[in-house]
């Protein structure tokens, strides 16, 4: 059997790359997406290992930049700008690739409880694909598909967190497609499903009502002090902020990332896409011009294929020039994993026992220096 990494970011290149299909994408006990092998189909080929980005280091083929051009910048429509996690750049950048007769990849909410990518083809369904959903994805076999895309002359534009532009471009190899663009976003970890599926389970129960559709960068009560949003089938809504919903807690204390977010390998510089997005948080301390608390982007033009495309939007958005150090000093993932949560263990093995409601009271509250110093004693004991 071949042997995959131990760490497995759950990006599904392995699943799409396999020339006999003997591996499908299934959840683990903690909810996130893993490689099954069939030994009845598989072949020992070794395909799997050769595109495993965690294996093997997979690189830019438009070459990126260490010290890419970096800008702040909001989409001047701003009902794109509001209904967007940040400044709605996606958005217009994914609309220039529609007036080129091309097709955009991004990740949707399929169903309550299960996200993937998705090819849009038109304007009107690019609002599947807007916003950041903090939910790991199921890529299922999109590579595949992007390639299908781009051997048929289309343009595409393929988003995702780094790990999964570093898995398209892993299965792709060695072939260069002029008509693709990628976009990574600024990842904090990707959560598990499982805990979202808790979360429903829950909110679903008191509400008595069946979950419709989650919004997780709502911004009614602003930018900063965005809510997760939920519409019920009864179209009922409820909204709590960042700081009271209990699943942005748990992800927000890092709780419920996957194991490999800890030490990613494309998030960070040389970043994987040709352009990356985020959050340009402390653009009011930096660009206070570019401020009103209805969001702002951080746009890092890592590749000149990048800056190509995003020079085609200049009269659709406003921007200014900025520095990467500045950025980073308010958003630092752009250049390093977020931290492990030092009792992800312990929370695991809590998920199916606790309510999420115990979960955040037990694992997302300060403790004593003694307490935290002995429980990461503790989990390097465990982690031997």
């Amino acid at each position: 059997m071949p042997k995959l990494s131990a760490i497995c970011s759950s990006c599904g290149a392995c699943a799409n790359a396999c020339p006999r299909g003997a591996i499908t994408m299934h959840l683990d006990m903690e909810g996130f997406y893993r490689p099954s092998i069939d030994s009845d189909i598989c072949s020992k080929c070794g395909t799997c290992e050769r595109v495993c980005p965690w294996l093997n280091d997979v690189v830019n083929p438009n070459n990126s930049s260490r010290t890419p051009k970096t800008v702040a910048a909001f989409a001047k429509n701003e009902e794109v700008r509001l209904a967007s996690s940040s400044g709605g750049i996606f958005t217009v950048l994914a609309e220039q690739i529609f007036d080129e007769g091309g097709v955009v990849v991004g990740v949707a909410q399929l169903s309550p409880t299960h996200f993937g990518h998705s090819v849009v083809d038109n304007k009107v369904d690019l609002a599947k694909l807007r916003s950041s959903k903090y939910v790991q994805a199921d890529a299922g076999l999109i590579y595949k598909q992007v390639r299908s895309l781009l051997r048929d002359g289309r343009k595409v534009l393929f988003s995702g967190t780094p790990c999964q532009v570093a898995a398209l471009y892993a299965v792709l190899g060695e072939n260069h497609f002029e008509n693709l663009t990628t976009v990574d976003i600024v990842c904090h970890g990707t959560p598990s499903v499982k805990v979202w599926q808790k979360y429903v389970d829950e909110i679903q129960s008191t509400a008595n009502d069946n979950l419709v559709k989650s919004f997780f960068r709502d911004k009614q009560f602003g930018w900063r002090k965005f809510s997760l949003k939920n519409i019920f089938a009864s179209d009922n809504i409820s909204s709590l902020d960042l700081d009271q919903d209990k699943f942005m807690q748990v992800f927000l204390h890092n709780c419920a990332l996957n194991k490999s977010c800890a030490n990613c390998h494309y998030g960070k510089l040389p970043r994987i896409a040709d352009v990356t997005l985020g959050d340009y948080w402390n653009v009011a301390d930096v660009h206070p011009e570019m401020d009103d608390d209805k969001g702002t982007s951080v746009v890092l033009l890592n590749t000149a294929h990048g800056e190509g495309l995003f020079a085609k939007i200049a009269g659709q958005i406003k921007q200014c020039d900025s520095s990467l150090e500045k950025a980073v000093a308010g958003n630092p993932c752009i250049v390093r994993s977020s931290k492990e949560h030092f009792r992800r263990y312990e929370f695991f093995a809590d998920l199916d026992k606790l309510t999420m409601d115990e979960l955040v009271k037990k694992y997302c509250v300060r403790l004593p220096l003694y307490k935290i110093l002995l429980l990461k004693i503790k989990k390097k004991l465990l982690d031997r």
